[in-house]
């Protein structure tokens, strides 16, 4: 794609809250969690590291967390001024993280007549506030909470040929200054062993980086039979599944491992300049 398009990101968004809270959590493969775990001190310099020619005119923001059936759901708020906290169980700090960016009206109608057009059933919605798929990437990113976001459901269905669909519908807007983010996670496997998300994560890799756009293509339409211990990795691909969108919306951009220095399960990826 030219050069003038924003690239498109996946990144992992770790463990519920831990990553603003001091108390680590030990979690297998993925290591410490925590406020200054090496994932979250990432994310912190993940701007300067993208050294965008410009600051992104909003940020679209696919989250693993929101889930809805037969249409994709599009936040439409002017403004966001309470976080939906969808976790249990932490210290009451973790109720108490703010995150209040403003919502851009115009991108989410823009957004859904994107998908309209390529045949994907769309919804504006007013209710929905940002989970933890949406405030922790982005708090840890950006901030400042000065840049508008717009936030889009996955489908219940998981299906990858449909989420590869949209992403390629949502790809326009790169050339409208949008930052497109997925936010899940490239190993959600609380049972795999090191050497089983190693495999599973070079083999992934390799197709994310090396191959054209079709055969990367022929691998996430096929991802469950063709990695090596995928379901160990990925039992159910709601954390997943944002990649399929991600890398339907690179094109031919290849892909690029933005955090090599972490654990690989943690990986994020780039597409484009």
């Amino acid at each position: 794609m030219p050069t003038n398009d924003l690239p498109v990101l996946f990144v992992t968004h770790g463990t519920g809250p831990m990553m603003f809270l001091d108390s680590p959590a030990k979690l297998p493969v993925f290591g410490e969690v925590s406020r200054n775990c090496p994932l979250a001190l990432w994310l912190r310099q993940l701007s300067k590291q993208l050294a965008l020619p410009s600051v992104p005119k909003a940020i679209l923001i696919i989250t693993a967390h929101w889930e809805t059936s037969n249409s994709v759901h599009i936040s439409a708020k002017e403004k966001h001024t309470e976080l939906f906290y969808d976790y249990g169980g932490f210290p009451k700090e973790a109720y108490e993280i703010q995150y209040k960016p403003p919502g851009d009206i115009n991108l989410s109608k823009r957004v859904k007549t994107l998908l309209e057009q390529n045949g994907i059933s769309a919804k504006l919605d007013d209710k929905r506030n940002f989970d933890h798929g949406v405030f922790v990437p982005l708090k840890l990113i950006y901030p400042d909470a000065n840049i508008p976001v717009v936030a889009l459901s996955i489908l219940r269905s998981l299906s990858p040929d449909q989420h590869l669909a949209i992403g390629k519908a949502l790809a326009p807007l790169r050339k409208e200054q949008i930052l497109i983010i997925g936010s899940g996670s490239s190993v959600h496997g609380f049972d795999v062993t090191e050497q089983q998300s190693d495999a599973f994560m070079n083999e992934l890799i390799k197709a994310l980086t090396q191959y054209d756009e079709h055969e990367r293509e022929k691998v996430l339409l096929n991802w469950d039979r063709v990695l090596p211990y995928a379901r160990l990795n990925q039992p159910r691909e709601d954390h997943f599944i944002p990649l399929h969108v991600i890398v339907g919306a690179a094109g031919s951009d290849r892909g690029q491992v933005l955090n090599p220095n972490v654990s690989v399960a943690q990986a994020s990826f780039k597409f484009g300049v």
